[in-house]
């Protein structure tokens, strides 16, 4: 791949790793992090599902190793970079696991906040 970009297309993919890939993660790690530990904030304190806010942390991180990998990648052509280069792939899976889990946790966490709602408003 990073052959057929050329150089122009593999400084573009570094500068564009860079720019729009620093602005989206921050946007869904802000949005998510935000309504979980809304959500979640019904739990008692010492519930370890309160910690479940820190999981779109985890995301952004894996996208982080991810986005670095694959500039250094490209950046380092014609040069190979093996452990990298079969890393980077294991950091794009786990970033979207962890980004469907956090979206997955909206679920539950707008269940116990309404049941909570309704017990409050029943007493």
């Amino acid at each position: 791949m990073a052959e057929q970009y050329g150089e122009a297309g593999r400084s573009a993919y570094i500068q564009a790793r860079f720019a729009f890939d620093l602005i989206w993660p921050v946007a869904y790690l802000f949005l998510l992090v935000v309504l979980l530990s809304i959500l979640y904030r019904v739990l008692p304190v010492k519930s370890r599902w309160r910690w479940v806010n820190l999981i779109p942390v985890l995301g952004w991180a894996m996208d982080m190793l991810e986005n670095i990998g694959a500039s250094l990648i490209m950046y380092r052509y014609p040069e190979r970079t093996p452990v990298l280069a079969e890393l980077t792939p294991v950091f794009t899976l786990l970033k979207w696991c962890l980004i469907y889990a956090s979206f997955a946790a909206l679920v539950p966490g707008v269940l116990i906040t309404a049941l909570y709602d309704i017990r409050k408003r029943k007493n």
